[in-house]
């Protein structure tokens, strides 16, 4: 994953993750299946509270692998510490339509549905649609 080296000149901090680097290096197109989940371990290590970083890995990474529960799921995590639980509930409303027999994914979407929903019945709807 040369893209994402650090230049040589660099003090050793992650300030070669720049938001337009970034978005630079995941929209080329070059990156496969183990460079994405290097690429996303690094901004989790590197700005584990920066959600505008971690949504622009995710987001592109779930375009391009929309079956890979595990990151449906890492990412509404991101979203309930750092953003709100809504937030999260919309993760797991794509999760759902990419990945819907996805087991682990509907058993964690429950569970925040049911802290997330007031209305009983709209957890009870969340439970009908799951498999």
């Amino acid at each position: 994953m040369k893209a994402m080296s650090p230049p040589a000149e660099s003090d050793g901090s992650a300030d070669f993750l720049d938001n337009d680097r970034l978005e630079e290096t995941l929209s080329s197109g070059e990156l496969d299946f183990d460079d994405w989940t290097l690429l996303i371990s690094e901004i989790e290590t590197s700005f584990p509270d920066d959600i505008e970083k971690l949504c622009l890995v995710y987001d592109a990474f779930l375009l391009e692998f929309p079956l890979c529960h595990g990151y449906w799921r890492k990412y509404a995590y991101h979203k309930i510490k750092l953003c709100t639980l809504e937030d999260a509930v919309e993760v797991f409303e794509r999760a759902v339509q990419a990945a819907t027999y996805s087991l682990p994914v509907w058993l964690d979407y429950c569970a925040i549905g049911v802290a997330a929903f007031e209305d009983p019945h709209d957890v009870s709807r969340l439970f009908e649609r799951g498999p």
